[in-house]
């Protein structure tokens, strides 16, 4: 919203469209049925409600992301508890991936890169939603095809928790049977 001092609403396909979250919050995913009017977004259209963060017939920016092979990846999943924790299949070697705890607790979004954390686990944190130094708090193994949970953290891998996330490749590249390439 750029009339007013607003949250960013988040969709998430994971969360569906009855669902939204702040980018700027560490709250939970609530139930937001005026965010996106109760419509799940189309390929080239995304409908927006009456809700002050999404259509308060205001002036707003949106930042539109889409899962493409080999290059990004959109994901959701449920926390075990444990530090052996879920494989997240991306179908390639991510460079960057950023999480949310959606419902169970309350967290930050979290986010993770290559470039900062350049061997396994990878675990400086930076936060999406505030402007704190990076912390040493979630381990996750960036591997050739997706992301193991390797944390039992609340904010990443809480037992019962659901998460969601978006990954983003090292090297994107596609061959021209739409397999993404991730070897050396």
């Amino acid at each position: 919203n750029l009339t007013d001092a607003r949250s960013w609403g988040v969709y998430h396909a994971s969360l569906g469209a009855t669902q939204g979250i702040d980018l700027d919050g560490t709250g939970a995913a609530g139930s937001a049925s005026t965010y996106w009017n109760n419509t799940a977004p189309t390929t080239s259209v995304f409908s927006i409600g009456t809700a002050n963060n999404t259509g308060a017939a205001q002036t707003y920016v949106a930042y539109c992301f889409a899962e493409k092979t080999g290059f990004s990846k959109f994901m959701g999943w449920s926390g075990n508890g444990e530090t052996d924790g879920t494989f997240l299949y991306t179908g390639f070697k991510p460079a960057f991936f950023m999480y949310k705890v959606a419902t169970g607790t309350t967290g930050g979004w979290g986010m993770l890169d290559n470039k900062r954390d350049t061997i396994n686990p990878v675990d400086n944190t930076l936060s999406a939603n505030s402007n704190s130094a990076q912390a040493d708090d979630h381990d996750v193994d960036f591997l050739s095809n997706g992301l193991k949970i390797r944390s039992a953290g609340g904010n990443i891998n809480m037992s019962g928790a659901t998460y969601i996330g978006m990954a983003f490749a090292e090297a994107p590249l596609v061959g021209s049977n739409n397999v993404p390439c991730t070897a050396r």
